[in-house]
């Protein structure tokens, strides 16, 4: 409830602090007077000036309450008029600046309508030059705009650095509560003060400008830069070390966005101990796969959105982009010497951690050695493909325990025209023997082929299962799921991939549904290639569906069915089979050498893996007790979301890449190399548009240097003193699309 009091005069402190002020305190204190609301009182504390400044002062006879001191800084000035105010409310006013007229009573008024009058009341100011030049005008209320939820932070205003002391009406219970301004700080006094009266008591904003700051070159601040470094930095350090996750929801979208945020400002500032603080929290890691879409749980994609979420600074190389993700970057790994050209690339080298996964045929192994030397570097194995000379999956052939030669499966899954399987598996396990990488695999079958093989003898490979989304892949009413699909309730409805691979098993779940009996009411629902259930038609009620890049109706598509078949006759691990069982299903699984599929459904004890003899038996079975289907279901659904959570995946990921990191120790030559990538490369290749185009940027750079060179408006760009850190980044931005549009139309062409 608002409460508004006509009667409501409270007594306002103005106090100025001083120091050799003769130039400007007359300005101060001539705005203070004029002041259109009339109950204040104006305190001057002389800081032991050297001037005349007592005489300016003294001038203004009883008008002013005057105070001398031994000069001992602003922070002990400030002090002395709190202990000697008499008013309710404490304004700061410094010698150099100045307030409007209004500037109390618009505070004033806005605190009328408050309950609680225990309020900080700011506002927006003008900032001028010693020439009384407008050189900027601040807008706090844009910055919460931005982000809404900052309106709920308590110090939202300092942590941003989006107050000023002079705009500020503090009540003098807040001084009682949270003490003085410290004497010990020189120059960061202001916004260690601020920091403990905004987290005891609430701020309001009035957006408009009440006062006008000088920016002047005698400022304190700026004559004691190396003594604001380090206070401001120990400042912020405590600040955000005491900052809980629930504090910075309200300070930015996620962890990554808030660190960046404090980066930016802490360059900015030039508070270089602060700086290097928040760089060592923003761990910058690289994926690198094949897609980003196109298997996105597994291949990186999702496991990239996931770090970012997590205050890791995540970025994604990809062949083929199809996302919008604006970290996500289509790189050409076909052209020449691809792979060399991505080393010198700024997006590798100032990584702390590289996440290859789809690699097969798009990173040149020969430079495994050099990359891992220079970056820790994690490689995903999806599949056996490192493992061996030619397949993806080895089937029965066991030579790849050995060494691979006379290639058994030449034409799986792709056709080499003659067989250099013996090479391949060489250079492999020369360019894995070499390097200093580090495997990561999602099942115990997995982890087992890797320590059998000759290729990764001695190397690390941690165990970890994928995760899945199981806010969104969680059980519901199967009933009203599917009521979504018009599927009849009593309906027994299977589920499965159709695919026409030899890998799948598609023929084992055809085989079975010929085979068969007493038939109730079934539906199938396919998810992959269509038109492969032929001559099932008149049998089964049949609902086909593509390939899924929607994950909320892969959801609801599981949801709807009473079991899931995945009969694989070879499978790394199976994310459709965890992904089915965080919705509550039971899968019924192919029990294989070449599988982690009993492992995964955590068979016979929440799903079921049968061999190729029994898949059609057992699923008859199942459909003639469908209580059996319902508990395993249950059973599969509590398996799942104890072991295969996303939340659990990410975390131990980023635990893994901090063993990782620390385990990496460059060696002179590698420390040689990075030096001069960092020296010798002037310029990213990311592209406006997204997408890495080796040559381009170097070319651009010449555009804009000499362009911008003829631009008057590149000399204020450059004098960050003026510009913020984010205009001039919008600017470059702008310009780069400019040189980007006259290099393709011109330059091209000659």
């Amino acid at each position: 409830m608002i409460m508004v009091t006509i009667n409501f005069n409270p007594l306002i402190s103005i106090v100025i602090p001083v120091y050799n002020g003769s130039n400007y305190v007359r300005e101060a204190i001539d705005s203070a007077l004029a002041q259109t609301y009339k109950n204040i009182e104006i305190i001057v504390v002389n800081d032991g000036s050297k001037d005349n400044t007592e005489e300016i002062v003294k001038s203004y006879g009883d008008k002013v309450r005057y105070f001398s001191k031994e000069n001992g800084g602003t922070t002990t000035a400030l002090n002395v008029g709190i202990k000697n105010m008499k008013g309710s409310y404490f304004s700061w006013l410094s010698h150099d600046d100045m307030y409007y007229p209004t500037k109390i009573a618009r505070q004033v008024d806005e605190l009328s309508k408050l309950e609680n009058r225990d309020t900080i009341i700011m506002s927006d100011l003008d900032g001028i030059n010693e020439k009384y030049k407008k050189i900027y005008q601040t807008d706090y209320a844009k910055h919460i705009d931005k982000y809404p939820p900052r309106l709920k932070s308590n110090i939202h205003p300092v942590i941003y650095n989006q107050t000023h002391g002079c705009t500020l009406l503090i009540p003098k219970v807040c001084f009682d509560t949270v003490g003085l301004f410290d004497e010990s700080q020189l120059v960061a006094q202001d916004f260690e003060f601020f920091y403990r009266a905004f987290l005891k008591f609430p701020h309001k904003l009035i957006s408009e400008v009440l006062v006008t700051a000088r920016d002047s070159s005698k400022r304190q601040g700026i004559r004691s830069k190396s003594r604001g470094n380090e206070e401001y930095s120990a400042l912020f350090i405590s600040v955000i070390n005491n900052l809980t996750d629930e504090d910075i929801k309200l300070l930015a979208s996620d962890k990554l966005t808030f660190y960046h945020d404090m980066r930016d400002f802490f360059q900015c500032a030039e508070y270089s101990i602060a700086l290097e603080y928040i760089e060592k929290k923003i761990v910058k890691n690289l994926q690198i796969s094949s897609y980003d879409l196109i298997g996105n749980k597994f291949n990186g994609y999702d496991l990239h959105l996931d770090l970012r979420k997590n205050a890791i600074d995540s970025k994604q190389l990809v062949l083929f982009k199809e996302s919008d993700d604006f970290n996500t970057y289509a790189y050409d790994f076909n052209t020449k010497d691809a792979t060399k050209g991505l080393i010198q690339e700024r997006i590798f080298f100032e990584s702390d951690i590289v996440h290859l996964h789809l690699i097969h045929n798009i990173i040149d192994l020969n430079y495994l050695p050099i990359m891992t030397k220079l970056k820790p570097t994690i490689l995903s194995l999806h599949d056996p493909f490192f493992l061996g000379g030619h397949c993806v999956h080895h089937f029965d052939c066991k030579k790849w325990q050995v060494h691979c030669k006379d290639c058994s499966y030449i034409n799986e899954p792709f056709v080499l025209d003659k067989d250099i399987s013996a090479l391949n598996f060489e250079l492999k396990k020369q360019a894995i023997q070499n390097s200093q990488i580090t495997a990561v695999v999602a099942s115990n079958w997995m982890k087992n082929k890797v320590e059998q093989s000759p290729i990764w003898q001695g190397k690390k490979a941690y165990l970890l299962p994928f995760g899945v989304n199981q806010k969104l892949f969680d059980a519901v009413d199967i009933k009203l799921a599917k009521a979504k699909f018009n599927i009849q309730e009593k309906s027994i409805t299977i589920m499965f991939r159709a695919d026409a691979g030899s890998y799948k098993g598609l023929d084992i779940i055809k085989h079975a549904l010929a085979r068969l009996k007493n038939l109730k009411t079934i539906t199938l629902i396919t998810v992959g290639q269509k038109g492969l259930l032929k001559g099932f038609e008149d049998k089964f009620n049949i609902i086909e569906y593509g390939w899924i890049k929607d994950d909320k109706l892969l959801a609801r598509l599981y949801q709807a069915c009473d079991i899931f078949l995945m009969p694989s006759r070879q499978e790394t691990f199976g994310m459709m089979a965890i992904e089915a069982m965080s919705c509550g299903k039971m899968v019924l699984a192919l029990e294989s050498d070449g599988s982690a599929l009993p492992e995964v459904v955590n068979s016979p004890g929440c799903g079921l893996a049968v061999s190729e003899k029994y898949f059609a038996e057992e699923l008859q079975k199942l459909i003639d007790n469908p209580k059996e289907i319902i508990e395993r279901g249950k059973k599969s659904l509590e398996f799942a979301k104890e072991n295969y959570s996303k939340d659990i995946y990410v975390k131990k990921m980023i635990s893994i890449y901090g063993e990782v990191m620390s385990n990496h120790h460059l060696d002179k030559s590698s420390e040689l190399i990075l030096q001069q990538l960092k020296k010798n490369t002037t310029t990213g290749l990311i592209c406006n548009d997204n997408t890495i185009e080796s040559g381009f940027s170097r070319e651009y750079l010449k555009w804009e240097l000499y362009i911008c060179s003829h631009l008057p408006v590149s000399t204020v760009f450059r004098n960050k003193n003026h510009i913020p850190k984010k205009i001039r980044t919008t600017f470059r931005k702008a310009m780069f699309n400019l040189f980007k549009i006259i290099y393709y139309k011109i330059y091209k062409k000659m």
